[in-house]
């Protein structure tokens, strides 16, 4: 009797146990037996956490997470370490994300959740490692003499146009005879000439400062119309000067009033009587090699018809058709239009060498968002198409363009760049008579910035010295600021203005070319690369 108590209260107490013991009532004390559904719930195994003393246990994994269902928390109790539950956490919520390995070249994966992260090797980049780092563009510009585009990840080189890519699809080859960009000396130029003193017949308006000249500027409608010379070259070329291939230098041109002579577009650009000689841009440099900068233009006015037609500006050839320059030469400085023409092959403006060509000027472009009275040196760019094409040759060649990306690079990180012109060769000193010639370093912008009184917008740059008596300066506005890149020239700047000539502290400041690519394409229709 005894033995059959014991296996009742046994057989209570594990009804009990697991939940059931309300199937046994007073009224049925003596009941062993239970329902099939009931007796099934007797051996159901009960989650941990629900026994009486689950949070006064150590953590074990297994107990937690593969026999249940763990939360985060519970996770987190096992480890008792963050990252090493997050690593067991991206792989239990949604998966091992690693398997099959997703990383390329040597890759490691680390797994996260609903992701995973490729550790790559030295030179190998992207979300598998698939890119390989030294054939992208941004290293050594993917090793392309000319431009490189990306395709599909990997580096694809361009050329500027009148070039094709060379048999390893790397370098560009000269396609065309004068092909841009190109320096092509005789044996009898190769001499380098010695800086020679500089004169000018030119003569000022003492009117006013002209870095005040916008003051009385009536509005100007820039925005759709280019500007058309109605008689461009009849101001500046007589009956028996031919336009185009033909050599020109018999020019005349109707005497200019005082309100009509020209203003430098320099910012510092002094007060000066009609009577002084002035001199116009670049300062401690040399004497080019004629033909060493052979898409330097001049843009030429007569300030007499008696007297010999002189450069107030210059200019840089894009095509046969095409100079660009900046867009302040185009305006006195009482804001009336300027006349003057393109003499392209110029060396020495006092002597017929004969290389010289003049173009009439058929349309002017300045840029659709430049103001001459708000803000005169701002998009400071203007676009010239001739009456007739330029008769090329190797000391009348264009300079080459390129796209945004690699024009700003180039021009960052090269160490000098070339500026020319026939402006002055010392602050309201003479005018060159030859082409002056003076490699420039870019100037970091924030020391650009703090350098100078006036504002300097992501439309302009500085080049020059810091305390080095070398400036580009009045006279040479318009003129190229030109980069050599693996033996091709191209056009990074525009000579734009500058706080006196070579002063202590103060730089020269350029127009951005590499931000008006696209502007200069729509108004060319130029093809830029091939």
């Amino acid at each position: 009797m005894a033995r059959v108590c014991a296996l009742v209260c046994f057989a209570g107490f594990l009804l009990d146990m697991h939940g059931v013991g309300a199937e046994i009532t007073e009224e049925n004390t003596g009941a062993v037996f239970v329902s099939q559904q009931t007796a099934d719930t007797v051996l159901h195994r009960k989650r941990r956490y629900n026994t009486p003393f689950e949070e006064f246990k150590q953590g074990n994994l297994e107990r937690e997470c593969i026999e249940e269902i763990c939360s985060m928390e519970e996770a987190r109790e096992v480890f008792e370490d963050d990252e090493k539950t997050m690593e067991f956490w991206a792989g239990y919520v949604d998966g091992d994300q690693c398997k099959p390995p997703p990383c390329q070249n040597g890759g490691v994966c680390k797994d996260g959740i609903n992701s995973y992260l490729c550790l790559c090797q030295p030179n190998f980049s992207g979300k598998n490692c698939e890119i390989e780092v030294n054939k992208q563009c941004l290293v050594n510009n993917g090793e392309c003499s000319h431009f490189c585009v990306m395709k599909a990840n990997q580096a694809v080189c361009r050329c500027a146009t009148g070039y094709i890519l060379g048999p390893n699809k790397k370098s560009c080859e000269p396609i065309e005879p004068f092909s841009c960009g190109r320096v092509n000396l005789s044996s009898s130029s190769l001499t380098r000439s010695i800086l020679e003193p500089r004169s000018s017949n030119f003569s000022y308006n003492d009117t006013r400062n002209d870095y005040f000249y916008d003051e009385d500027i009536s509005e100007y409608d820039y925005l759709n119309h280019p500007m058309t010379d109605s008689n461009p070259s009849n101001d500046s070329l007589d009956s028996e000067a031919v336009i185009g291939s033909r050599h020109v230098r018999s020019v005349t041109d109707t005497p200019k009033t005082k309100t009509e002579m020209l203003s430098w577009g320099y910012a510092t650009l002094p007060n000066v009587t009609t009577q002084e000689k002035t001199d116009q841009r670049i300062v401690g440099g040399d004497t080019a090699i004629p033909g060493e900068i052979p898409w330097q233009v001049a843009l030429m006015f007569r300030p007499d018809s008696a007297q010999r037609a002189r450069p107030f500006c210059g200019g840089s050839l894009l095509a046969d058709l095409w100079v660009i320059t900046a867009a302040h030469c185009l305006w006195n400085s009482d804001g009336t239009e300027h006349k003057f023409f393109i003499r392209v092959g110029e060396h020495d403006v006092n002597q017929d060498e004969g290389p010289e060509r003049d173009h009439e000027v058929v349309e002017r472009h300045p840029h659709h968002m430049y103001n001459f009275k708000t803000s005169p040196y701002n998009h400071d760019i203007a676009l010239l198409k001739l009456g007739s094409p330029v008769d090329l040759s190797n000391k009348r060649r264009p300079i080459c363009l390129g796209p945004k990306d690699f024009i700003q690079n180039i021009l960052r990180e090269s160490t000098v760049s070339l500026v020319s012109g026939w402006g002055r060769i010392r602050f309201q000193g003479p005018e060159a008579t030859k082409l002056q010639k003076l490699e420039v370093p870019y100037v970091d912008r924030t020391k650009c910035k703090q350098s100078s009184r006036d504002h300097i917008t992501r439309f302009m740059f500085c080049a020059g010295f810091e305390s080095e008596q070398k400036d580009s300066c009045q006279g040479d506005s318009g003129g190229p600021h030109a980069t050599n890149y693996k033996g091709t020239w191209f056009l990074t700047g525009i000579i734009s203005w500058g706080e006196e000539c070579a002063k202590d502290g103060k730089y020269g400041v350029y127009t951005r070319v590499s931000h008006y690519y696209k502007w200069i394409s729509n108004v060319t229709q130029i093809n830029m690369d091939n």
